[in-house]
């Protein structure tokens, strides 16, 4: 059986949780980006080390930056910022666009015990 070309570096797992987003911006000027305080909550579907796939109240075009924070395991929340990468009716995946030392332990304490999340 041959192997699909995956573009994915990484394992996804399932992973339902509420994630609070943030829109970031450009400012007036445009010089600069800014995290919106009006923020929405989406359900996750899954996440792996490099990005993170949200059902939406709403869809959001490609390339929206965002600032996205959830909890990884009990009280520890991380915030990441991602952008959105692709886009269909009430779900978008997000790709992070850096993710810290912190952000990927906790991915990986999520990832012990599951199994990769198939799509």
């Amino acid at each position: 059986m041959a192997k699909i070309d995956e573009k994915r570096r990484h394992n996804r797992f399932e992973f339902q949780k509420r994630v609070r987003v943030f829109p970031v911006l450009p400012s007036k000027s445009g010089n600069i980006y800014e995290v919106q305080k009006d923020s929405f909550e989406a359900l996750s579907a899954n996440v792996s080390e490099g990005g993170l796939g949200l059902e939406t109240p709403k869809p959001l075009d490609p390339n929206f930056l965002l600032k996205v924070n959830f909890e990884v395991k009990d009280h520890q929340t991380v915030e990441v910022f991602g952008k959105v990468i692709w886009s269909q009716p009430n779900h978008c995946g997000i790709r992070f666009m850096y993710a810290d030392g912190s952000l990927r332990r906790g991915i990986k304490s999520l990832a012990q015990g599951k199994t990769a999340a198939g799509r």
